[in-house]
């Protein structure tokens, strides 16, 4: 799922997995294998939303109240 919203940004931002991980100081290697896995940490998506220039907004919302936290 972050995965896809992943690869959404870095085509509105017309960045490529190479460019992607040289703004993350890592391999294309590794971006590619975390785009695939899907199974990313916190720290990482925060890296990636830094990297991608935006904000990143994680939150838990309760079904039945729609109350965000």
């Amino acid at each position: 799922m972050m995965s896809e919203t992943i690869k959404l940004v870095m085509v509105k931002r017309n960045m490529n997995g190479k460019e992607l991980a040289e703004a993350l100081g890592c391999s294309s290697q590794n971006v590619y294998a975390l785009l695939k896995k899907d199974n990313w940490s916190e720290e990482q998506l925060r890296n990636v939303a830094e990297a991608l220039n935006c904000d990143l907004h994680m939150s838990f919302e309760l079904r039945d109240t729609h109350e965000q936290f």
